[in-house]
């Protein structure tokens, strides 16, 4: 059974913008898109160029701009508290190359089309730079082959780079007519309570799947697990104990990302790298354990099948045995065969005679008065005696010893 481990990328929120928090769907693409937009509602303007890190973007289910998308979506919504758009923020696998990325983001986008019928606006981010002077220095340098090809291999070197690729996935709480761009009725089963919850898990289940089936064709052995610790560890699928690492906020991470010292690192840091150092040994010693237990079940599922071979020649054993008593016809034959008979102990006293020729004739039972003399217990897992009689078929090896002659000298 192959090992796998759970991938640092099994992270994948869900995020609902609505009016009543404050959100604008206008602003959150601008700022995905690394874009300029005006908010038509609200007369607003948001410019995002100058932000490094956009790997990929595109549309699904729509012909025209994200600027159109999202302010025609702000249009199709009066209430002042209304929802206007859903979120999924996904970690992206570093191993992953970028076009599988692209390919993977963008094949979850026309899922969601498919199942609601809804429009949707996907963008890829590249992971954040431990020094932002070089990040913004790469990505300067972006446009000509050889920066590009320097940018991207600067985003997966860990001395450089958290790491974390991820993905904004945002599509419309309406259903849409591509050809139209009309936003029809509202997707219910989503904001239903009877159905919300099914909803949701649905759409992480196949965001999980999709991921997986990317990262095994990758080769690699990681997969992502979008469950609480506490319920892989219910199923059986993960150590007890685990602990989630501390969300440290924007403003803390901030400070994360700048911090190039052991020393001057935030005590945050400090602390999720305990856990994550604590967390890898639970799987660890969790793997160790499974792969004990599979050993221990192999060497269990051999002595079994050990067992019943022995308990089949021993069975036949006795047969033969049996038909030796039945078919013997004086005394001296019936008293060797007695005693050739390995499905038999040392005979009881007194009538042991009559009790094995007694067994010989019942298949199923042992002598009356016999107790264990003619069905012995059998250990089915002990090696074969080598002073046992051989098992069918085999010839009885006899050996014969000359008697010692000794030679009297008459003095």
């Amino acid at each position: 059974m192959e090992q796998t481990k759970l991938h640092p990328a099994s992270h994948c929120p869900l995020f609902v913008l609505s009016r009543s928090d404050g959100r604008s769907s206008v602003a959150a693409a601008a700022y995905a898109s690394r874009s300029r937009m005006t908010d038509q509602r609200t007369g607003l303007i948001y410019n995002y160029r100058s932000v490094p890190g956009l790997l990929g973007e595109g549309l699904v289910h729509w012909d025209g701009s994200a600027e159109e998308l999202w302010n025609a979506a702000e249009a199709s919504e009066s209430r002042i508290n209304a929802r206007v758009a859903r979120e999924l923020r996904p970690a992206l696998p570093a191993e992953l190359p970028l076009d599988d990325q692209l390919r993977l983001v963008r094949g979850f986008c026309l899922f969601l089309k498919d199942r609601y019928g809804v429009a949707a606006q996907w963008v890829v981010h590249a992971p954040t730079f431990l020094d932002e002077g070089v990040g913004k220095h790469l990505w300067k340098g972006r446009n000509s082959d050889e920066g590009r090809k320097n940018y991207l291999d600067a985003l997966n070197d860990p001395d450089r780079t958290n790491l974390n690729f991820h993905a904004h996935i945002r599509w419309t709480v309406r259903e849409v007519d591509r050809d139209t761009g009309v936003f029809g009725k509202k997707t219910r089963t989503l904001d239903d309570k009877a159905t919300g919850a099914k909803e949701v898990k649905a759409i992480r289940a196949e965001w999980e799947r999709r991921t997986n089936a990317a990262l095994e064709r990758a080769g690699s052995h990681a997969r992502i697990d979008l469950r609480s610790y506490k319920d892989m560890a219910a199923a059986g699928d993960a150590p007890e104990d685990l602990q989630a690492q501390e969300h440290a906020g924007p403003r803390r991470t901030a400070k994360l990302r700048k911090a190039m010292d052991l020393f001057d690192e935030p005590l945050v840091a400090g602390r999720n790298a305990m856990v994550r150092e604590e967390n890898e040994m639970r799987w660890e010693t969790w793997f160790e354990l499974r792969r004990l237990a599979r050993k221990k079940a192999r060497l269990e599922g051999e002595s079994e099948r050990v067992a019943q071979e022995n308990e089949q020649r021993r069975r036949a054993q006795a047969e033969v045995d049996k038909k030796k008593l039945r078919e013997a016809t004086t005394a001296d034959e019936r008293a060797l065969a007695l005693a050739q008979a390995g499905a038999v102990d040392a005979p009881v006293a007194g009538d042991a005679m009559d009790a094995a020729l007694a067994w010989a004739q019942n298949s199923d039972a042992s002598p009356e008065g016999s107790g264990d003399a003619f069905e012995r217990p059998v250990d089915l897992e002990a090696p074969r005696d080598p002073d046992a009689p051989p098992p069918p078929g085999e010839p009885l090896r006899v050996k014969r010893y000359a008697p010692e002659r000794v030679r009297v000298r008459n003095d």
